[in-house]
């Protein structure tokens, strides 16, 4: 009986854990941010969140999403401020098949004030965007 209870714990555990939030009452919102690092401690975090950075310097990112991205790729598209198309970095693959957050980094090669755009791939969404500065 104790085996049963036991094993009833555990598989109630997983399914509990594994459910996916509806995405009104997650928490998330759509959220683009830049930072000169991860967080060694939480890896979900950046370090030395900033708009203004080095050129040449890796800048890392974090795009958080109210809905689930449901793995998508992730596109960072990066403009001028005053609009005219710069470049857009090569996709990102997205190791989860579901979640709200994607890390990862970019770095440029040109000082100058930017916006950079988070899309998801998969039916090409918007997220979010933020205006930062290479110096």
């Amino acid at each position: 009986m104790k085996k049963i209870l036991f094993l009833l714990l555990i598989l109630l555990s997983v399914v509990s854990c594994s459910k996916k939030s509806d995405s009104t009452s997650t928490g998330y919102s759509n959220k683009l941010t830049l930072g000169t690092g991860l967080n060694a401690t939480n890896p979900f975090e950046l370090t030395g969140v900033s708009t203004t950075f080095p050129v040449s310097t890796t800048i890392f990112f974090r795009l958080e999403s109210v809905d689930d991205m449901g793995g998508s790729k992730v596109r960072i598209q990066v403009d001028h401020q005053d609009g005219t198309p710069y470049v857009t970095v090569p996709d990102f693959d997205n190791p989860s098949s579901y979640g709200h957050i994607f890390l990862s980094g970019f770095s440029l090669p040109d000082k100058g004030s930017y916006k950079a755009t988070g899309i998801l791939v998969t039916g090409n969404k918007t997220i979010a965007s933020i205006n930062f500065v290479l110096n």
